[in-house]
């Protein structure tokens, strides 16, 4: 596997560049990506982590602390991380989380890289080309990739475990392999649960594709090998034995807790994955044909899982975007299988299709592009970057600022973000109530922080009280939420301002 990918790089100047500018993509964006993209990954993990180790922190705000409902193995494994930072000398809480974004996306690049040229580097050279540049520079993948979220790393160990099997399973693989391949399965669904819709897919492709049934025996015992692991780490977690799988579908699922956060019909997932198989609207037709694929490639082990993990969570009625974060590293592998039945179509139909094609394809090439770049260097989570940039512009002082509402190390519904509030030790954060308040802030050099939405009915007023802005967590945000409001459009959240009363 590894020998024939090596050489076919070392031959292939293409690839050498397809690969080289991915990785300047994706470590530019894993320095880029600061923060979070969800409350779980943040609360559900960092904050669990600190309440694991005795630190001060903020996990009583997420409710799987009191439910037990939280598998523990993805906490240890952060703060088996943090005690290394800090052996290390590395204290700062936002260049820890910017380390680790760095190797979650240098592990991942490396990993689906190498799953992409197992399955095409027998293809045509185009068809291997397609797949590793959807694959890298895809508008959204890089940023994903980054996240030591649930979902990642579900994803990555679960596609890891059956590309390993798929690579050796012709080669009549030893027991101690398949324990292992089992065992990582088990820590992909620890992980979280939902992808056991995917091995859920694997287990059907095993029975009735395989039929190699003398395999079973050393998978199961590496999954349950892994499971009793787990088992124990949840017990010294929460000081008592749970079943946190169990806990988490009686509480989430037969008690509706993820239904009070919402639902929302099949399309929207559908919807998602025009946006993210690189970008509409050429996207469209990437679906179509992949739908096509599906039914002469059912069998195959990639596309089975992903069907049912996909199928499973269009059934539940709580959707959000994450929740098909594990499979969409997996996305131009299904691409790359519909790609000579779209490239036959296109050859063959008439010329006018074409050019709509052509057309579409130059579209989106464009739009994907400048959202790749978006995503590359602004950074997704605006109130977490703006708190790092207060703290490294006063880094050499101790400073008092003003919060309109809330502070840039609260979440927008005020929950404190302990864990990185803990790096900020010289500012002085104080939250005012209402914008009449900053009509009492008279005196010259006075810090105000808040977001475009929070000041935008008041931006006339700041400018009459002698307050300029001194720093923006993006410009570029910034003065779009100008032209947006300027319009009387919604303007985008979470762009923050920093002012100083001249």
């Amino acid at each position: 596997m590894f020998a024939d990918t090596k050489k076919l790089v070392q031959t292939d100047r293409r690839l050498q560049m397809i690969l080289l500018l991915g990785i300047v993509i994706q470590i530019i964006t894993s320095i880029q990506a600061i923060g979070f993209s969800n409350f779980d990954q943040h609360f559900s993990i960092v904050e669990f982590s600190s309440y694991q180790l005795g630190n001060e922190n903020a996990a009583h705000y997420a409710f799987e602390l009191e439910s037990k409902i939280r598998p523990t193995l993805q906490v240890y494994l952060f703060s088996a991380y943090y005690k290394i930072c800090m052996l290390a000398g590395i204290e700062d809480p936002y260049l820890q989380l910017t380390i680790l974004r760095v190797i979650m996306g240098l592990l991942m690049f490396c990993i689906f890289n190498l799953i992409a040229f197992h399955y095409f580097k027998k293809e045509p050279l185009k068809i291997l080309y397609t797949v590793l540049l959807i694959l890298n520079f895809s508008w959204i993948l890089p940023y994903t990739r980054t996240l030591y979220s649930s979902e990642m790393l579900s994803g990555l160990f679960f596609f890891a475990a059956i590309a390993l099997y798929d690579a050796k399973r012709n080669n009549n693989p030893s027991g101690i392999f398949l324990f292992f391949v089992g065992f990582l399965l088990c820590l992909s669904f620890y992980f979280r649960f939902q992808i056991g819709f995917a091995i859920a897919g694997f287990g059907l492709w095993l029975l009735l594709v395989e039929k190699k049934y003398k395999r079973l025996l050393p998978l199961t015992a590496g999954f349950l090998v892994a499971f009793l692991i787990n088992l124990y780490l949840d017990y010294g977690f929460y000081g008592e034995w749970v079943l946190t799988p169990a806990r988490y579908f009686q509480t989430n699922i037969l008690q509706g807790k993820a239904a009070e956060y919402g639902t929302s019909s099949f399309l929207k997932y559908i919807g998602l994955l025009v946006a993210v198989m690189t970008a509409p609207p050429f996207s469209l037709l990437l679906l179509f044909f992949s739908l096509k694929t599906l039914f002469k490639k059912i069998s195959h082990p990639v596309f089975i899982t992903v069907l049912l993990f996909i199928i499973g969570h269009s059934i539940i009625g709580h959707k959000e975007e994450r929740f098909l974060y594990p499979v969409f590293s997996a996305l131009p592998l299904i691409v790359g299988w519909s790609l000579p039945a779209l490239i036959h179509y296109y050859t063959t139909c008439k010329k006018w299709i074409a050019r709509l094609i052509r057309i579409a394809l130059l579209i989106t090439i464009v739009v994907n592009t400048l959202l790749l770049l978006l995503f590359t260097f602004i950074p997704y989570a605006q109130t977490v970057d703006f708190g790092r940039s207060l703290k490294e512009r006063f880094k050499h002082k101790t400073v008092e600022i003003y919060c309109l509402y809330r502070t840039p190390l609260e979440t927008m519904s005020a929950v404190p973000m302990v864990f990185y509030q803990k790096g900020v030790k010289n500012l002085h954060l104080k939250k005012i109530s209402t914008p009449d308040s900053l009509r009492y802030l008279t005196t010259s050099g006075t810090y105000i922080a808040t977001t475009f939405n929070e000041i935008k009915p008041n931006l006339l007023m700041m400018d009459s009280l002698g307050y300029k802005p001194v720093a923006f967590s993006s410009k570029i945000l910034w003065d779009i939420n100008q032209f947006l409001h300027a319009r009387k459009k919604p303007t985008v959240n979470d762009a923050w301002v920093l002012y100083k009363k001249e």
